[in-house]
């Protein structure tokens, strides 16, 4: 079966989404003021994979085409474009999921709305840099972008990428038996987020732009249960 034979299957699939293992749930305000019901689900699912891809690119590509066709100056559409969060544009959800489906692999997907609001896919055990003791590693953690400030429409859902990480460590605590703490290589707009909530560098493992993080226990016992 071909990658265009599977996203025409998922496309004709009903219900698009499998339910998946309920980490956390709660409501979280959006932008009109609603309190919604949200879950975090972990389990692989090429149907939520599928729908980020189709759904936030359709996004993407009208932000960007807003933009384009906005009278601003050249100055005013550089700095607007330096100022959105399209770094991972080009990550293909799907094909991520068809590549990492082991069980040293979980899947966690926040539904709100109906839809998925972000996504993130950690790898367990990982050694700890910092301390002894195996934690998880975060490969991929991404809000839906209209969870992401822009010029074209307000920020619908805020605190995603927070809730999930959340979401992950106690998944990770309670079900992988990981002593709390984790790891990534941070995108450069994500940087400061993460030195914010207490990540602490590590040089020698930085890959090309991606600057190494890895969170110590006690501030990730400190985080998890922050609000």
């Amino acid at each position: 079966m071909t990658l265009e034979d599977i996203k025409a299957f998922l496309d004709w699939k009903t219900p698009l989404f499998d339910k998946g293992v309920v980490v956390k749930a709660g409501q979280i305000q959006r932008h009109d003021g609603a309190q919604i019901s949200f879950e975090i689900q972990a389990g692989w699912d090429l149907g939520k994979a599928h729908w980020c891809d189709k759904n936030w690119g359709v996004f993407n590509l009208q932000l960007l085409k807003f933009i384009k066709e906005k009278d601003y100056s050249a100055k005013e559409r550089a700095e607007v474009l330096e100022s959105i969060q399209i770094d991972d544009s080009h990550w293909e959800w799907l094909k991520k999921a068809l590549a990492y489906r082991t069980s040293e692999y979980v899947w966690l997907f926040l539904m709100a709305d109906d839809a998925p609001q972000g996504a993130c896919l950690i790898y367990h055990p990982k050694k700890s840099e910092l301390e002894p003791g195996d934690i998880f590693y975060i490969e991929y953690i991404a809000s839906a972008p209209w969870n992401r400030k822009n010029p074209m429409s307000p920020r619908r859902f805020g605190g995603i990428g927070s809730l999930l990480i959340k979401a992950a460590m106690a998944y990770a605590t309670d079900e992988l038996k990981l002593r709390q703490g984790f790891s990534l290589h941070a995108l450069p707009r994500a940087v400061p987020f993460y030195e914010q909530i207490g990540m602490k560098p590590f040089a020698a493992l930085d890959k090309a732009r991606l600057k190494y993080f890895e969170m110590p226990q006690e501030t990730a016992t400190q985080f998890e249960v922050g609000q």
